[in-house]
């Protein structure tokens, strides 16, 4: 009797490659903390916790990922028999992992919808809850229903940050558009992954691209609102001098 250990659909690769989504979402998010921490736009602690949230969800997802088959091997004359069997706890772990991935990564994307709708009403932020609760209990059954809802909010997000670069043509508001882009492609590709594991692998690419998109949009903005904090600071250290001198 032996163990067989198994990380991912496509030889631990895909595992890999979300490890690195998890690296990169705290990184976004440790930003998006800093920069809120600078300017005290309430919005960046929002986007923090949204992204953390994803990190986690990875996380998980990992997990419901990992299997373990118990090999049993019966001998008998000139023959040999290997049954393959997964513990019980293994498939209670995959299940629970997989649940509380759908759970955080849905929430983390509802963040971002309801800082960009502007949705502070208690009823809204409920029906959005309630929704979204209804797509995780479908998606045990019918996972392409959780595909969905993610691309039906990912559609007006990448739609609202098209707008804005429309608006703004700048390199930041690009990178974001892009980034956003690339993540609702993404899970439309996701929709057809039990189709082939390499389908599930550009899934998985695209989603990390997508990240270091946005990743390199909030380095870009943290040191901008550094150096504006740090000039905001000048002036008013200048100010209070000012005042001081007068007295």
């Amino acid at each position: 009797m032996s163990f067989t250990l198994s990380l991912g659909r496509f030889y631990g690769i895909d595992s890999l490659i979300e490890v690195l989504i998890i690296l990169v979402a705290i990184v976004i998010s440790l930003y998006s903390h800093k920069i809120y921490k600078i300017i005290k736009e309430q919005n960046y602690k929002y986007f923090s916790w949204a992204f953390l949230f994803i990190a986690v969800s990875f996380t998980f997802k990992i997990l419901s990922n990992l299997t373990i088959y118990q090999r049993i091997r019966i001998e008998r004359i000139n023959f040999v028999y290997t049954v393959f069997s997964q513990p019980n706890y293994m498939q209670i772990l995959n299940f629970i992992s997989f649940i509380l991935y759908n759970i955080f990564y849905l929430l983390g994307f509802l963040i971002l919808f309801l800082i960009l709708t502007k949705t502070d009403k208690k009823e809204k932020i409920f029906l959005y809850m309630y929704l979204s609760i209804i797509a995780i209990l479908f998606s045990i059954y019918f996972n392409f229903i959780f595909h969905l809802t993610l691309i039906l909010i990912l559609v007006f997000l990448t739609m609202h940050f098209y707008e804005n670069y429309k608006n703004h043509r700048t390199t930041n508001s690009i990178l974001v558009y892009i980034a956003f882009l690339l993540m609702l492609i993404s899970h439309i590709f996701m929709v057809f992954s039990d189709v082939h594991s390499l389908i599930y692998m550009i899934s998985e690419g695209l989603m990390l691209i997508g990240f270091l998109f946005l990743l390199t949009n909030q380095i870009k903005l943290k040191k901008f609102t550094y150096n504006y904090g740090k000039k905001k600071q000048a002036r008013s250290n200048k100010r209070y001098l000012r005042n001081t001198a007068k007295k």
